[in-house]
């Protein structure tokens, strides 16, 4: 019996050593799981706060000018598109949407294919790259902000289809 009276003390020590033992467990992983997360909230940010500036906003300012990356917006600058022969460099010129024809030109460069919607007139265009040391921005890559299916389609009408 006295056997019998030393197992039931050793039982609820072992029981509450277990218990200790899964809440650490449950800690250790609770801990993990919401590193984990945080990592990945952050992680995915600094992608995602790089705002676009207007080719005049980008001009005015020196201190985008510098080299680090940038987001630039504007449209194609008709007629200033250029290819070498055989050649995957693209050499152009963007302007402000609004801008008329003495408006801030911004001369970049892009290596790789362009999408297919660069050559839209009603298409925006945004530059992602750095400004390089001879004035011509570097683009990395290109993003193009698909126009609106109806204004494409309304202003490429002529009038007396529109009813006005």
């Amino acid at each position: 019996m006295v056997e019998l009276e030393q197992d039931r003390e050793v039982l609820p020590v072992e029981a509450e050593s277990n218990s200790r033992g899964q809440r650490l467990r449950w800690l250790v992983l609770g801990v993990v799981v919401a590193l984990s997360v945080g990592y990945l909230v952050y992680a995915a940010f600094p992608g995602n706060t790089l705002y676009f500036l207007t080719v005049g906003e980008f001009l005015a300012q020196n201190q985008y000018q510098d080299g680090r990356p940038v987001r630039v917006s504007g449209k194609l600058v008709e007629g200033s598109f250029r290819r070498p022969e055989n050649s995957t460099s693209s050499y152009f010129q963007l302007a402000d949407k609004q801008s008329g024809p003495g408006g801030n030109y911004l001369s970049a460069t892009y290596v790789g294919v362009l999408p297919d919607l660069f050559f839209n007139p009603f298409s925006e265009i945004i530059l992602q790259g750095s400004n390089g040391p001879d004035n011509v921005f570097q683009a990395d890559t290109i993003l193009v902000k698909c126009p609106s299916k109806y204004r494409a389609l309304e202003e490429g009408r002529p009038a007396e289809a529109t009813g006005t």
